[in-house]
């Protein structure tokens, strides 16, 4: 579970050196060779996974494929380790601007998963979604409202929580499932389904419940994993010929991008700014990370000495991700300018 696969990533979610070699394939250097690294792991001889950096505090979960914890590491490096009551795995996947971070669990007893919110005081609450056999949370806004999904028979649907824990459920038209992504401070909310025909589609669900559906010109497959402050949703699609990355403003506009040197992007974060990150492959079938910035120029880069490195989450230009060692285990990052 918490091991580097080798093969082809899909989402369903040394500086020197590099710079070197990126001369022929036409990366941007200078933002690269000025880029500070800072590798973290919450505990020795276990796997890291980062979810999300906000105002220089990240968190994720770590553990083996037995148990998982979640963490929030602070601005000055000190790491805090956290689980709901009787846990064996938790999984922490977004931290608001206040530091209320939200995730999912599975306790000892089995059954499905439940959501939780944590407070900056380190209080835990868990919930669920009535009448539902599992329920996950995957994103927090500065009010305390969640999005996440949960499973009925085997059928996965959207919700949005309030932060007094009124829940309001819903599905894109013709949704056969339904996976939210980012919720903003608005309460709109950024996320993907597929239609009767499995077809996927993004989706964009504002504040007042009115859901638009997302796909560039020409895509057959279209993931929205984030959406930022002004409104904007960034991810990726496939289309003939192949994947890449797209940002939607506010507008509907679509701005839709390759990465220089590196094939078949995936998005996997948007600050307000407008820069994004993810990752993206080699001919070798290495992972990089990127950064995209909104004038189009973009950046790829590697953890020092690694052949796979994730770009997840992205804050104000600093970028929280993972890397694989050499045994396919991850550990966090963070790179700064």
């Amino acid at each position: 579970m918490f091991k580097r696969k080798k093969g082809r990533l899909r989402l369903q979610r040394a500086p020197l050196l590099l710079c070197v070699a990126a001369v022929n394939l036409g990366w941007s250097l200078c933002a690269h060779a000025k880029a500070t690294f800072t590798t973290f792991d919450p505990q020795e001889f276990s796997t890291t996974t980062v979810t999300n950096i906000n105002h220089g505090v990240v968190t994720g979960y770590y553990g083996d494929s037995n148990h998982a914890h979640g963490f929030v590491r602070a601005a000055d490096g000190t790491i805090t380790t956290f689980d709901p009551p009787n846990p064996k795995f938790t999984f922490s996947q977004a931290i608001n601007a206040v530091g209320a971070i939200t995730g999912y669990f599975q306790d000892n007893a089995g059954g499905g998963y439940q959501g939780f919110v944590r407070t900056t005081d380190g209080v835990i609450t868990a919930f669920e979604v009535p009448g539902a056999d599992g329920t996950e949370a995957y994103s927090i806004n500065k009010k305390g409202e969640i999005a996440g999904s949960y499973v009925v028979a085997g059928a996965r649907h959207g919700y949005a929580r309030k932060a007094n824990g009124k829940i309001t459920t819903f599905d894109p038209p013709e949704s056969t499932y339904t996976q939210p992504g980012g919720i903003n401070n608005e309460g709109a909310v950024a996320g993907y389904y597929n239609d009767a025909g499995g077809a996927r589609h993004g989706f964009l669900r504002a504040a007042d419940g009115t859901i638009t559906a997302i796909d560039p010109f020409g895509s057959t497959a279209t993931n929205a994993v984030a959406i930022n402050s002004k409104g904007a949703v960034a991810g990726s699609f496939t289309d003939a010929n192949g994947d890449h990355g797209y940002v939607r403003s506010a507008d509907g506009t679509f701005t839709t991008f390759d990465i220089s040197g590196c094939s078949d992007p995936g998005v996997l974060g948007l600050d307000d700014q407008g820069r994004v990150t993810g990752f993206c492959s080699d001919d070798d079938g290495n992972y990089h990370g990127f950064e995209r910035r909104p004038d189009g120029k973009s950046t790829v880069f590697e953890y020092p000495g690694t052949t796979f490195t994730l770009g997840v989450s992205i804050f104000a230009g600093t970028i929280a991700g993972q890397y694989s060692d050499a045994d396919g285990y991850l550990h966090g990052y963070l790179r700064s300018r």
